[in-house]
């Protein structure tokens, strides 16, 4: 990812903040009205972050926390500490840890020898 993109968006202190100032809304009044009002005032914000500007005006809680680590591998990426490929893999395996139960995921068994040989005598038949 280019850090040229990364950087002509909004700092994340002026992220934090719109944040605020949308949720502080969102808690009081989440109609679809109030949120396309809110998409015309914060528009930049919208048009340039509109997965964070989704989850910013669900009516759920939203989740400092989450946001807060984002911006934190956000601002690696902007430093040069880490690339963006890097940081994807870190997020992606930290997630798949924290919100998938790999337990209760169905078991595959592996292919027993019959199947892998009747395969690969199909794909030489052909």
């Amino acid at each position: 990812m280019d850090k040229e993109f990364i950087k002509d968006g909004l700092e994340n202190e002026k992220i934090i903040s719109i944040i605020g100032k949308v949720r502080k809304i969102i808690d009081r009044d989440s109609s679809d009205a109030t949120i396309e009002l809110l998409k015309k005032e914060y528009s930049f914000f919208a048009e340039r972050y509109p997965i964070l500007f989704d989850m910013v005006t669900r009516k759920e809680d939203f989740n400092w926390d989450y946001l807060n680590y984002f911006l934190n591998m956000r601002n690696k990426i902007i430093k040069d500490e880490i690339t963006n490929e890097k940081a994807s893999v870190i997020v992606g395996e930290e997630w798949f840890k924290k919100h998938v139960d790999v337990s209760k995921m169905p078991k595959v068994p592996p292919p027993t020898k019959f199947e892998r040989r009747s395969s690969s005598k199909a794909k030489t038949d052909n």
